[in-house]
This record gives C-alpha cells, sequence and structure tokens, in this order.
C-alpha cells in the first residue's frame, strides 16, 4: 500500500513538473509574439523603402516599374469617427502594362506621409465605413487585370482636422509586395480634397 502512495506522489510531482514547463513555454511563446506585433508596429514607416521616386500633382498619370497610376482625386467622407477623425479615401486609376494580373492593397502599397515627416496608414474603420456608404468603393486588396486597367475608391485613412496638405504615396509592386524600388507621390493641396456632403 505504501509503494502505490509513494508511486502516485511521484507522478502527482512529474504532473505538476509538466504543467509548469507548458506554461512557462506558453508565457515565453505569448511573450515573442507580443515583441513581434511591437515590431511590425515600430517597422511602419515606408519612407526610405524605395531608391527612387516619381513626383505626380493630382489627376497627372505618373509611371514607375510598369505601371501608370493616377489619383484622381482625394475624397473627404464627411464623417468623422469616435476619434473626431476624418475618413480620407482615393480615386484612383492604375494601368497594368505586364501581362500578368497582380493583387494590391492600401496596406502594403498606400500611405500619406505629412509635412512634418510623420506617417498616416490604412485605417480599418475607414473600409467598414466605406463598405456601407461609399459608391464606387472597392475593399483592399484589389486585382489589377493584366494588360489593363483598374478604377475606383480605395483607402481609406483616419485623419484629424488639423491635416489639410500630405503626400498621398504608392508603391508599384506588381505581383510581389516586396518590390519597392520606386514610389509614386502625389501632393495633395486642402483644396484638392473633394468633401461628400451625402452618401449612398
Amino acid at each position: 500500500m505504501r509503494k502505490y502512495k509513494i508511486a502516485a506522489l511521484i507522478l502527482c510531482a512529474a504532473m505538476a513538473l509538466t504543467a509548469a514547463a507548458g506554461c512557462s513555454d506558453s508565457n515565453s511563446s505569448s511573450r515573442s509574439v507580443s515583441k513581434e506585433s511591437q515590431q511590425v508596429e515600430i517597422n511602419t514607416n515606408n519612407e526610405g523603402r524605395a531608391d527612387h521616386e516619381v513626383s505626380a500633382a493630382v489627376s497627372e498619370k505618373a509611371s514607375a516599374n510598369k505601371t501608370g497610376f493616377t489619383l484622381n482625386r482625394v475624397i473627404d467622407a464627411g464623417t468623422h469617427n469616435d476619434k473626431n477623425e476624418r475618413y480620407l479615401y482615393l480615386d484612383i486609376t492604375i494601368d497594368n502594362t505586364t501581362d500578368k494580373e497582380y493583387d494590391l492593397s492600401i496596406l502594403n502599397n498606400f500611405y500619406l506621409l505629412l509635412s512634418d515627416g510623420s506617417e498616416i496608414h490604412y485605417h480599418v474603420g475607414s473600409q467598414l465605413y466605406a463598405t456601407n456608404n461609399l459608391d464606387g468603393y472597392v475593399p483592399s486588396p484589389f486585382s489589377v487585370p493584366a494588360s489593363g486597367q483598374f478604377n475606383g475608391i480605395v483607402g481609406g485613412f483616419a485623419v484629424g482636422d488639423d491635416v489639410k496638405d500630405f503626400t498621398v504615396c504608392f508603391f508599384p509592386t506588381l505581383n510581389d509586395p516586396n518590390n519597392t524600388p520606386d514610389v509614386i507621390k502625389v501632393n495633395v493641396a486642402e483644396s484638392d480634397v473633394f468633401v461628400l456632403t451625402s452618401t449612398k
């Protein structure tokens, strides 16, 4: 009987050690995931990714990396979110001069550059809003047809009312999201932003 008690105690001790080791592994893996998440947040700056910049004006076509890009206009949805930020969207045309269709995303291929050097990136709430309220809106990612053209409204970005002038930046990556030798930059003034007074 005593033999069984000792065996039971040893078994319990072994299980406790295994559980403790499991918790320890789980904690360290969650710490490592947190570090990765923080790293992703830290590395969100896009300035300096490209070797070559191409400048254009609103409504002017620019070309780089076998891609034509036109920022037709910037659209202010005419509404504010719970942080009192307004949603901005891009009405764009992209010409694909290659024989392969590819996908682009607002998160990877676009950002806004402010005059102080800070960047504004895609805001998920803006896509939720536009899907229900903005005619002509195309959710991200979107496809650019082979030897064809994409036309649509994409975005968006959440900006404060103090943001008046900015630069829309676009990476023409073709079918490789990491292919960023070029960036097309379009300067946008307050007068270039079209404010919607009604939605669909």
